[in-house]
Order: structure tokens, then C-alpha cells, then sequence
């Protein structure tokens, strides 16, 4: 599970804040709406990538909804053909989402020493 947090960790900073223009921090995700359709489902289908991890953690039902709605939000919005970029340049649902998982998970895991 280590491995995987840490590949969703930078999955989120490539595809929300990797970089700053003007002190607006942005990632590629805008950018996949130029492909009408197409560049939102891409998006959403990475986003969904949070959503396994959660699943693997076993988070409340409440959270999966929370990140469902992030994603659908995200991917909804995505297909406005402007309106969806600066939506996305904004809202960052995957860093949403990866907040969200946070306090499910156990830092004596990701942290601990292994016994032979």
C-alpha cells in the first residue's frame, strides 16, 4: 500500500500543482480538457485511481461519496469548454481527494520497522 500512496502522491502533484505561474499553482488537468470528452474522461479515470486506494483502505461510505462527487464535479465541469478549464485550473479535485484519505491512514504502517 506504501507504494501506491506514495505513486497517488505524485500523481496529484502532476495533475494539480506541479507547476506555478503567477503564483497560481496549476497541474495538467486543465489541460486534458482540450480534448472535448475525451481529456475529461481521461481525468476522471485518473481520479479513480484515489478512489481504489480508498477502497483498499476501507474508508466510510461517507468519504466515497465525497470523492465521488469531487470526480463526477470535476469531470462534469471538465466538458464546458472553457468555463471547465478555469474550473480546473481552481478546484483540484484529486488533491481533494487525497486529503481525504489522509486520516485513514495509519502512519505506524508507512512508518514502522519490519520483524523477522
Amino acid at each position: 500500500m506504501i507504494k501506491h500512496l506514495d505513486f497517488a502522491k505524485r500523481l496529484v502533484n502532476i495533475m494539480d500543482t506541479k507547476f506555478h505561474v503567477f503564483g497560481v499553482r496549476f497541474g495538467i488537468d486543465p489541460f486534458l480538457d482540450i480534448w472535448p470528452g475525451f481529456g475529461s474522461f481521461i481525468g476522471a479515470f485518473i481520479s479513480s485511481y484515489l478512489f481504489w486506494i480508498a477502497y483498499k483502505l476501507k474508508v466510510p461510505s461517507r468519504i466515497y461519496w465525497r470523492m465521488g462527487w469531487h470526480i463526477l464535479l470535476d469531470f462534469l465541469l471538465g466538458e464546458l469548454p472553457l468555463i471547465g478549464f478555469i474550473f480546473d485550473l481552481f478546484y483540484r479535485a484529486n488533491e481533494k481527494n487525497l486529503a481525504l484519505l489522509y486520516p485513514f491512514i495509519d502512519p505506524e504502517v508507512l512508518e514502522g520497522v519490519v520483524i523477522e
